[in-house]
């Protein structure tokens, strides 16, 4: 009888480790998720950091270019650096520009 009890103790120990071991695998699995989660999530908001310096970047160069192409800005340079000159009557409803044979020469 007393053979059967150590032969208990023994299997409840062994069990007990295995049960220990499992355990640890699955905190130590856990954790590694939890660092993950969080490595991604320190990712994820340096990417919209970096999205939104883009699109601020975006907006000033749109505004840029609005500002370089404006009618203004293309006529005082036309006229100060090649002399030329606008006339209301120079442009056709399809907004092509319209010459006569005398102003080209």
């Amino acid at each position: 009888m007393n053979s059967k009890r150590q032969k208990s103790k023994k299997i409840s120990i062994f069990y007990f480790l295995i049960m220990l071991v499992i355990t640890a695998v699955i905190t130590v699995i856990y954790i590694n998720n939890s660092i993950e989660v969080n490595q991604l999530a320190m990712g994820n908001n340096e990417l919209k950091e970096q999205i939104k310096k883009s699109v601020e970047s975006n907006d000033l160069l749109r505004s840029e270019v609005e500002r370089l192409s404006s009618f203004e800005r293309i006529r005082s340079i036309a006229k100060e650096k090649f002399e030329l000159t606008y006339q209301e009557n120079s442009v056709d409803e399809n907004n092509n520009i319209v010459l006569s044979k005398q102003e080209i020469k």
